[in-house]
């Protein structure tokens, strides 16, 4: 089953080096390249995808926080190997006051990735770990400098 989607002509654009460096560790040679596509060979479509998940398990493995915001609200995830930790600010647009939520969800260690992936397809943001903390700071009423 696969855990990502298949990345897009103009992401795999963004990341012909890493894909020209994919393809010559697979043996595969620019001149088979170019036939396999001209000719609409299944073996490109399948060096895409086996491709794409290699990427994608690479992209989300490097990604801890995450944040997506709308204009009353933002949502931050904190993500370790077995669990995700989420916080959830809703500022209510006529008074200002901000209500908080918590929450968390364990999952399989080989679940992570996709756990963020989905949430990166929703439209969610890497953050780093500063981010997390002002936003616990703001939760439990501590201003930063």
């Amino acid at each position: 089953m696969k855990r990502y989607r298949t990345l897009t002509r103009e992401e795999l654009e963004e990341v012909e080096s890493d894909l020209i460096q994919f393809l010559a560790e697979s043996g595969v040679t620019a001149g088979d390249w170019e036939r396999w596509k001209a000719a609409d060979d299944p073996r490109v479509s399948e060096l895409i995808e086996e491709f794409s998940e290699g990427f994608w398990d690479r992209a989300t493995s490097k990604i801890t926080y995450l944040e997506r915001r709308s204009e009353h609200e933002a949502w931050l995830f904190y993500f370790g190997s077995h669990e995700a930790q989420l916080l959830r600010c809703v500022v209510d647009a006529a008074s200002g006051a901000a209500e908080w939520y918590e929450g968390s969800k364990s999952f399989e260690e080989e679940a992570r990735g996709r756990e963020i992936f989905l949430l990166l397809e929703q439209g969610a943001q890497p953050v780093d770990e500063a981010r997390w903390n002002a936003v616990v700071a703001a939760k439990n009423g501590v201003h930063l400098n």
